[in-house]
């Protein structure tokens, strides 16, 4: 049975932009399972290429700013595919599609794994303030579908955790997320900002 491991997905249009998304994907040793909605750029870069890369990193950072849309980081080629991966990845997955089932609201590509490499570094994993930072990156994607109190709620939780656990790279990440979330008309209180 296949499980969900939260990883950024790089993939690139036919003219070569790249794209950075936060993404749980289903993992298994030979094939990942992508599951983007239907009117996101990885949707669309991967169905007219073909390819994406699943980038395995602790960078909290990289994944709150892909969750509002401005990720970007240095990439290199990828070895096996027209694509690029994340220069920092800790490793990473190069895939092409076996199939693509576009029902909507949300596809599911099925990939087959082509190549796998690790980085120059190994992954320091996750403290409990990462973990946070990664449920309060998935909630700024929901502002739209979720109530503005639960939503308010989950984040003074998570508050308690960062105050416990988190270096510089978390608090940047959390201020980057509750600014985000604060824009999208959720009111925090200010004590959780």
């Amino acid at each position: 049975m296949p499980f969900i491991v939260e990883s950024l997905v790089t993939t690139v249009d036919v003219e070569g932009r790249i794209n950075v998304a936060p993404m749980g994907v289903e993992w298994s040793e030979h094939e990942i399972v992508l599951k983007p909605f239907l009117e996101t750029t990885t949707f669309r870069n991967v169905r007219a290429t073909g390819h994406a890369v699943v980038n395995l990193t602790d960078d909290v950072l990289l994944f709150a700013r892909g969750a509002i849309g401005t990720a970007t980081a240095p990439t290199v080629p990828a070895s096996r595919i027209a694509g690029v991966r994340l220069d920092a990845a800790c490793g990473w997955r190069e895939l092409e599609t076996v199939t693509i089932d576009a029902s909507p609201p949300r596809a599911r590509l099925v990939m087959r794994v082509v190549h796998a490499g690790h980085g120059p570094r190994e992954a320091l994993g996750f403290n409990r303030a990462r973990h946070a930072v990664l449920e309060a990156a998935i909630l700024a994607t929901r502002t739209h579908l979720l109530p503005a109190a639960e939503i308010a709620a989950e984040f003074a939780r998570m508050k308690v955790i960062m105050e416990k656990t988190a270096g510089p790279s978390e608090w940047d990440a959390w201020h980057l997320l509750t600014a985000h979330v604060a824009a999208a008309g959720v009111p925090l209180p200010a004590d959780v900002a």
